[in-house]
């Protein structure tokens, strides 16, 4: 099964772009697994809410800036089912094509990194 898998960079008060945007799963087709999982390296710190996901598919919203999980030293960043850095997982289930929409927003001061995983399966 195809997995999408990022780092990103953020700046102090930026939002990124789309996480799928151009790859091949910016759409997908019905019935189809979407597995996201993050974790952002707080640089010392525990402010994980001050960086957030937001996920929406077609027009349907599953999280709207909910707090990205710190990535832990005794835990590899993954996206398997049970993983504790899994944020999403649900089915498409709209007759059409879907569009799933990942961003993040880091509202502190300091630039954060993140680490996303999509994985996409039917």
């Amino acid at each position: 099964m195809p997995l999408v898998k990022k780092r990103i960079f953020l700046a102090a008060g930026a939002t990124s772009s789309q996480v799928l945007s151009g790859t091949t799963f910016e759409y997908v087709d019905p019935n189809t697994v979407l597995r996201v999982a993050a974790a952002v390296d707080t640089a010392g710190t525990s402010a994980t809410a001050d960086t957030t996901m937001t996920f929406t598919v077609t027009n349907t919203e599953f999280s709207r800036n909910v707090p990205v999980s710190k990535l832990f030293d005794v835990e590899p960043f993954s996206a398997a089912e049970g993983s504790n850095y899994v944020m999403n997982n649900m089915i498409t289930t709209v007759a059409i094509r879907n569009r799933p929409i990942i961003t993040f927003t880091n509202t502190t001061a300091a630039t954060r990194t993140i680490d996303v995983a999509v994985f996409i399966g039917n």
